[in-house]
């Protein structure tokens, strides 16, 4: 993520050296913790400390210290049955990152504006760890619609709205590293060439509009939010379902979510174009 601004996908730096051959410095008890904390993250259920231990490769005396020390200070739930979940420790201090708690002060009453006039659900999403990340999500004020679960994540892969979104709208060599990631991330073959060729179309017209491939009966629509870096810092997407009783089409959508994009990308201070 990009260090001016904290939200910008970018690849991982690592800490300048001049020893190419210096050792990477290690923190057994750290480490430890947070094998934890990436494998229940993954668990909706939850695990055992049994379960925890075994999937580690370590022995469940071993995490015992580990998994309460987690548990006093909030990041983990210790349920009735015995199994430990994360808890919203870690979401919530996502939350209290600058970068990311502008933009969503910035971004929540857009989107509820948006759901109003779409009649539709929406959701933002940024890059995060070779991943897309829910940030924000606001519900259709129908009785029924499609949502996005907030806090969930994906893998950042090439079939996906947001993340052709993500990489369209970006310099040059990121969106090369983006490239680069969606193609080591898809399970079929796909040439970089023709990533190349979907996002130019997606920057020739401003937003990206398809069928989904993921869910059927939806519509996938979808447009970058900016601030004042030089690429995209979110995707904000909706989800289009038809409906009988819903008079706003896919057309008065797209424009809908294009005036809330730009809305949103001026109040995080987006450089003027041109």
């Amino acid at each position: 993520m990009m260090a001016n601004s904290g939200l910008s996908p970018s690849k991982e730096s690592l800490p300048a050296s001049s020893d190419a051959a210096e050792p990477l410095y290690t923190a057994p008890a750290l480490e430890k913790g947070l094998d934890i904390l990436e494998l229940l993250a993954g668990e909706a259920e939850g695990l055992s400390q049994g379960a925890i231990a075994a999937k580690l490769g370590r022995s469940a005396t071993e995490l015992f210290r580990m998994l309460s020390v987690l548990e006093r200070r909030g990041y983990l739930n210790r349920h009735a049955d015995g199994s430990y979940r994360l808890s919203l420790r870690l979401f919530e201090l996502a939350h209290q990152h600058p970068p990311l708690k502008r933009l969503l002060t910035v971004a929540l009453p857009a989107m509820q504006d948006l759901a109003q006039a779409t009649r539709q659900s929406a959701h933002l999403v940024v890059h995060f760890a070779r991943r897309i990340l829910i940030v924000a999500q606001v519900d259709s004020p129908e009785p029924m619609g499609f949502g996005v679960r907030l806090g969930a994540n994906f893998p950042f892969l090439p079939d996906r709205a947001s993340a052709r979104v993500l990489s369209a709208f970006q310099p040059l060599p990121i969106q090369e590293e983006l490239i680069a990631e969606l193609i080591v991330n898809s399970a079929c073959p796909v040439s970089a060439t023709k990533l190349r060729g979907v996002l130019s179309e997606i920057v020739r017209t401003g937003f990206y509009l398809a069928e989904s491939v993921t869910t059927a009966g939806i519509t996938d629509l979808c447009a970058p939010v900016f601030d004042h870096t030089d690429g995209a810092v979110a995707a904000l997407t909706v989800p289009y379902v038809k409906q009988r009783d819903v008079r706003v089409t896919v057309a008065a959508a797209r424009e809908s979510l294009l005036v809330a994009t730009r809305g949103i990308s001026a109040k995080l201070g987006q450089r003027s174009v041109g």
